[in-house]
């Protein structure tokens, strides 16, 4: 995992979303106050901000639940 996509998740991704970005990679972002719509833009500004499309069958939450995946996730896209 890259420092610097970490930096972009949490001083770009997340401020915009206005969720704080948790210490603990392992905190689920239910407990952080995304809903339905927040996964959405999530998603959106994930592919814009890292240049990446995110396929259909991609596209669960359960993918995406924490910030170690979303990490996890975006390693493996950017490759």
């Amino acid at each position: 995992m890259s420092k610097s996509m970490e930096l972009i998740l949490r001083n770009e991704i997340f401020a915009e979303l206005d969720i704080e970005y948790p210490k603990d990679h392992d905190t689920r972002l239910l407990d952080q106050g995304i809903d339905s719509a927040g996964f959405i833009k999530l998603i959106v500004l994930m592919e814009s901000k890292f240049n990446i499309s995110i396929p259909d069958e991609d596209l669960l939450f359960e993918n995406f639940s924490t910030p170690g995946l979303i990490l996890n996730y975006l390693t493996e896209k950017t490759l």
